[in-house]
């Protein structure tokens, strides 16, 4: 390969020299197009690092989502799946509006699709839209591209109702990992599950529902609902009241979270970066 060189360069340059100096250039040659993957990595991962919370050194590995929030304060965010159904939407809203709460929805893009004077309605009394996803797939068997598509497919129905692109995403199911969690912080949402979950969706009896809600509520909790159920729109004034004898107010989910700089424990409870330090954590 390097005979050719050779003939030219003889005159000049002993064989040993010639060799040692295109040994050295293909190793330089080879060190800057390490030093070129290293580069374009560390970028990669600051870009990504930059839609991610902030979380100390010593955090755990696994990313997990807001299910509550760390707070003294004695409220709550009512939250509904819109997955099924759409007939329980007006009584719904109706018991919303008598109580002056703002609860957030999220709806699954083929929902939308299904029932967009559904959403509308709920847009317009006021309430909070989220992002539940395009086809309630399970993330965890998703490429990042999958669950990226899955989540702005559903983003851009929600914005042909109400103008805008939500920022909450929840899991279809709940289920994710590591893979999920990154991809929808990268793409701009916040992802949220629950900590109290009413499990409606198995049409539990009303009395089921309300004693699974009502009995474990704490503060900074966010409740799971569903539409398209049996006895959730039958059940909601109770629980509403009876959380409200509690002394508990009502804040959409957006309202309820911090703002960054924020931390999640290993728990899933979302906790401000002063209180932890208060706290000697």
């Amino acid at each position: 390969m390097f005979s050719s060189f050779f003939v030219v360069c003889e005159s000049n340059l002993s064989n040993r020299n010639i060799i040692i100096t295109v040994i050295n250039m293909y190793l330089t040659l080879k060190l800057r197009r390490k030093i070129v993957l290293v580069i374009a990595s560390i970028l990669f991962i600051a870009v990504l690092a930059g839609f991610l919370c902030i979380v100390p050194a010593n955090s755990q590995s696994r990313k997990i989502p807001i299910y509550k929030v760390g707070t003294d304060e004695k409220t709550v965010a009512l939250t509904f799946n819109c997955a099924d159904g759409d007939e329980d939407v007006v009584s719904i809203l109706t018991t919303l509006d008598k109580y002056n709460i703002k609860a957030t929805f999220f709806p699954l893009g083929i929902w939308i699709d299904a029932h967009p004077d559904s959403l509308k309605k709920i847009y317009e009394r006021g309430h909070e839209i989220g992002n539940h996803s395009y086809s309630h797939a399970d993330c965890v068997q998703l490429s990042h591209t999958e669950i990226y598509d899955e989540i702005m497919k559903c983003n851009e129905r929600v914005k042909s109702i109400t103008g805008s692109y939500p920022d909450l995403f929840r899991c279809p199911s709940g289920s994710y990992d590591n893979k999920t969690i990154e991809t929808a912080r990268a793409s701009g949402m916040i992802p949220i599950q629950w900590s109290v979950d009413s499990v409606d969706w198995r049409n539990n009896s009303q009395d089921e529902i309300f004693s699974r809600v009502v009995d474990k509520i704490s503060c900074g909790d966010i409740i799971q609902f569903h539409t398209g159920t049996a006895n959730t729109a039958g059940v909601l004034e109770r629980i509403i009241t009876a959380l409200k004898e509690k002394g508990y107010s009502f804040k959409t989910v957006g309202e309820l979270i911090y703002s960054a700089p924020y931390r999640i424990d290993h728990a899933g409870v979302q906790h401000k970066i002063d209180e932890l330090k208060s706290n000697g954590q």
